[in-house]
């Protein structure tokens, strides 16, 4: 049986070097950064959107790095890739659903099975996202628990009743929605 796991998509309201150097302050070191551009292609009727997994599982993915620290710039040829894979997908009958960029930066710590994942994304604004292998045999509500506690223990001030950004569904809609679970 598939383990069913809680990621947090929580909205910040300070800026991005705020939660930088807070994370920074209490030990997590700045490992990975990024811009990345998502493109989601889809044959299906979004309308009536579900959750965010359930969008992702109708949609194919293709992604474009640019590096920032942490990972080279690709090349030339990554951006003519994804442009044939564009044109392959719509020559079978896909139409693109969503089109987003973000800023993810991503801290880590020794002992940390996961990272925590500072995204800015265009259109929906600063979240912190994250979930932890340690906590995933645990029931869904105690999972969500764990993570606030341990996000609550880097600096952050998130509430158990405090609900995170579902990002797919929020493209879909126009307007920003909520769940309690980003992987639902």
């Amino acid at each position: 049986m598939e383990k069913l796991v809680v990621e947090v998509g929580m909205p910040l309201d300070k800026s991005l070097i705020y939660y930088h150097e807070m994370l920074i302050s209490h030990g997590l070191d700045l490992q990975f950064a990024c811009v990345t551009h998502d493109l989601y292609y889809t044959k299906e009727n979004l309308d009536g959107c579900l959750t965010d997994s359930q969008i992702k599982k109708l949609c194919i993915r293709l992604r474009h790095l640019e590096g920032v620290i942490g990972v080279n710039k690709r090349p030339k040829d990554d951006i003519d890739e994804i442009k044939r894979k564009e044109n392959e997908l719509i020559s079978q009958g896909y139409r693109k659903a969503f089109d987003t960029i973000k800023f993810d930066f991503q801290y880590h710590k020794e002992g940390m099975t996961g990272y925590i994942q500072l995204q800015d994304i265009k259109d929906i604004g600063l979240l912190c996202y994250y979930n932890n292998g340690h906590y995933y045999n645990l029931p869904l509500d105690e999972q969500r628990k764990a993570l606030f506690e341990e996000l609550n223990s880097y600096g952050f001030n998130f509430r158990q009743d405090d609900l995170g950004v579902d990002k797919l569904l929020s493209l879909c809609y126009g307007k920003l929605m909520y769940s309690k679970n980003q992987n639902a």
